[in-house]
């Protein structure tokens, strides 16, 4: 039996896949044949989640959350499929292909914009107009996250096969203030009581911040129209 690993970065990508809570990097099972975990945001964490997940005894990998839009062909609520995940050292790895087709074939049925263009990894958040610029003529990537790369190179070393599902939350022209950015502690949860203070100091920031919840609302109802396909993966 097939039984797939999702890794998740954030408690609020978590919950467009179910209502339960997670612990971090402790693998819940939600059916015989999907696991969660909980990373953190980072390469860092998703390494370790992919490796727990692995330990827990899933056989497939799935990188799962949002993403940010590198190209302006691409807006918030649109589904990214890669066919290939550049990772931070260079290397290019492949989504499994059968797995791939088929996660394609069930979002075309979707209303939204499926991509299948190359996702490239990050360390940090990329948040200006033009680092995603810089970012998208070094990698000929379409969008960026933090824990694809990491998630892939995992399921290469210990030959499983991987996907990644990413919603676009800010498009290629959306720069993620910096309010929000200084609001982050290191697993990349958002502290309300410094994002409050900081936007005191700074209220010119509250239209992008308004901005930014509603291209998150649009990619978080993406990942909940994809969620089925998890259930029924088809054979790998």
């Amino acid at each position: 039996m097939i039984r797939i690993g999702v890794v998740v970065a954030l408690p609020a990508e978590c919950r467009t896949l179910t209502r339960r809570p997670l612990r971090r990097r402790e693998p819940l099972a939600v059916s015989d044949a999907l696991h969660l975990c909980l990373s953190g945001s980072g390469p860092d964490n998703a390494a370790k989640a992919a490796l727990r997940l692995a330990e827990a005894g899933c056989t497939a990998l799935v990188s799962w959350g949002c993403a940010g839009a590198l190209g302006g062909h691409l807006a918030s609520g649109d589904l990214m499929l890669p066919a290939e995940i550049a990772c931070a050292d260079g290397t290019v790895l492949p989504a499994h292909p059968d797995w791939h087709r088929a996660a394609v074939r069930y979002a075309e049925a979707l209303p939204c914009k499926v991509s299948t263009g190359r996702v490239t990894a990050s360390d940090g958040v990329v948040h200006g107009r033009d680092a995603k610029r810089a970012l998208a003529a070094a990698t000929g990537a379409d969008a960026v996250d933090m824990e694809s790369g990491a998630i892939a190179h995992t399921a290469m070393a210990l030959k499983l096969p991987v996907l990644v599902i990413r919603a676009i939350a800010d498009d290629a022209a959306t720069a993620i203030p910096r309010s929000v950015l200084d609001a982050l502690d290191p697993d990349g949860n958002t502290r309300l009581p410094r994002l409050v203070a900081n936007l005191a100091r700074r209220p010119s920031e509250i239209p992008d911040l308004i901005r930014l919840a509603m291209a998150f609302k649009a990619a978080s109802a993406t990942l909940h129209a994809m969620s089925p396909h998890l259930r029924v993966p088809g054979k790998l």
